[in-house]
């Protein structure tokens, strides 16, 4: 039987991940999701506030992942080749929460909607150096055969971050919209979101324990367009996965990246309604996390991927057909599901391909194939929402007025078909060499 170990490149360790370490991490994801649940939950509501056009509303929520396809890869390069007291990565996670923390707190006041549109721009600039830089952590410090559990641990700590913002976060935006009207309109919550980044993402890197690396001889230090790409397609798999990566992506955008809207527009329910619905699909994948990720490394993962694409396809289905708060909770759940199944399952799958010297190098090219499929997504949705209301006067709308977002459901599908298509072409060839190896070990002991 032919041998997969040469295809896969030494991990950056084997040494198993620290209790300290641990916490870091789990405090790192965490604090980061609370911004992006606000991201995609709050700020979406608050430019409806200037315009209900979904194109203008999707283009200006596609600023992030677009910023995301540059600053990811080019911080997760740096992060690689830099050692400063601080560490190599830590010292982008202390530095840039502050600066996004200011962000959070300013957008509540602004009354101008190009304003608006500078101050999030630099909130996702520097909200993508974390991502770039705090995402390659999970190989630089974890084995192999632990990173789906590890995954599941982390996603669960960032579950529970967008659990807080929809199930108390929300809830507090409605009271306050009650009390103080559309001014200041998510004032609480922006103001939480910007203490988490401090308290959870830059006080808590300054406790990670990086160790240094040594010259680990690469021939070309220099890197340039041409070489960047060599590195990437020089492990044979990494370009499907990465492409399943971006249909998930695109997959996740179309419902996650609209929900919110899709709730309050169409559903025409409350903040707090949308909250306590919509929240169990982050609260199922906290509680499915770490069992998630113990069974997928029993199986090979382009399998298990695709059963995660049928379950969303499923929860779509449930979304569309379903109506009022009902529907909306059973469609999470199943959501929550496959949204975990398919989280840890292909950032493990991905990092088994990333060479020691190369972790922020090629996390941050994957993170380029997640950040188009979000552009796309949100883009398409924009698009798709305004050809489905032909009858809307977008000018002179109202802000209660029903706008019907349901195709949201029907995009995400498309995506997780295509998404299977591309899987099945790859294969897991860890769990091939280790089928092997087993197959080896008990033909020995028969004989």
């Amino acid at each position: 039987m032919q041998s997969y170990s040469s295809h896969l490149p030494e991990p950056a360790t084997r040494t198993p991940l620290s209790l300290r370490n641990g916490c870091v991490l789990y405090s790192l994801f965490f604090g980061a999701s609370i911004t992006e649940a606000v991201s995609v939950n709050l700020i979406p509501l608050t430019l409806a506030l200037f315009t209900r056009d979904p194109n203008i509303i999707f283009w200006i929520l596609a600023i992030n992942p677009a910023l995301g396809f540059i600053v990811q890869p080019i911080f997760g390069l740096i992060s690689d080749r830099v050692w400063t007291g601080l560490g190599r990565r830590a010292l982008f996670l202390v530095c840039s929460p502050p600066i996004i923390a200011l962000t959070l707190i300013l957008i509540p006041f602004l009354d101008t909607l190009w304003i608006m549109v500078i101050v999030i721009v630099i909130l996702q600039f520097f909200q993508d150096i974390i991502n770039g830089t705090d995402q390659p952590l999970i190989a630089d410090l974890v084995p192999p055969p632990h990173r789906t559990m590890v995954l599941g641990a982390v996603k669960a700590a960032e579950n529970l971050g967008i659990i807080i913002v929809l199930f108390l976060g929300m809830p507090l935006v409605e009271w306050y919209r009650k009390q103080s009207g559309f001014e200041y309109y998510g004032l609480p919550l922006y103001v939480f979101a910007a203490a988490c980044q401090i308290l959870f993402v830059s006080l808590a890197a300054t406790l990670l324990h990086e160790r240094k690396r040594t010259n680990l001889g690469r021939s070309n230090p220099e890197v340039s367009v041409k070489s960047y790409l060599n590195d990437f397609f020089a492990q044979p798999m990494l370009f499907r996965i990465a492409l399943a990566y971006f249909f998930r992506s695109f997959s996740r955008s179309a419902v996650v990246g609209s929900i919110a809207l899709y709730t309050l527009h169409t559903l025409q329910l409350s903040e707090h309604e949308f909250g306590i619905s919509w929240g169990l699909m982050p609260f199922i994948s906290l509680l499915a996390g770490v069992p998630l990720g113990m069974v997928a490394e029993r199986f090979a993962k382009d399998r298990v991927l695709q059963f995660a694409f049928v379950m969303l396809i499923v929860s779509c289905s449930v979304g569309y057909f379903g109506h009022g708060v009902m529907g909306l909770v059973f469609a999470s759940l199943i959501f929550g599901i496959a949204d975990m199944l398919l989280e840890v399952t292909l950032k493990a799958f991905m990092s088994e391909h990333y060479p020691a010297d190369q972790t922020g190098q090629l996390a941050g090219a994957v993170n380029c194939f997640y950040a188009a499929g979000r552009v796309v997504g949100l883009l398409v949705v924009g698009y798709c929402v305004k050809l489905m209301n032909p009858q809307i006067d977008w000018a002179r709308i109202t802000e209660t007025a029903y706008v019907d977002y349901s195709v949201i459901w029907m995009i995400s599908s498309i995506g997780a078909v295509l998404g299977m298509i591309v899987l099945s072409t790859t294969k897991d060839l860890r769990f091939e060499r280790e089928l092997q190896e087993r197959m080896t070990m008990d033909s020995t002991g028969r004989s």
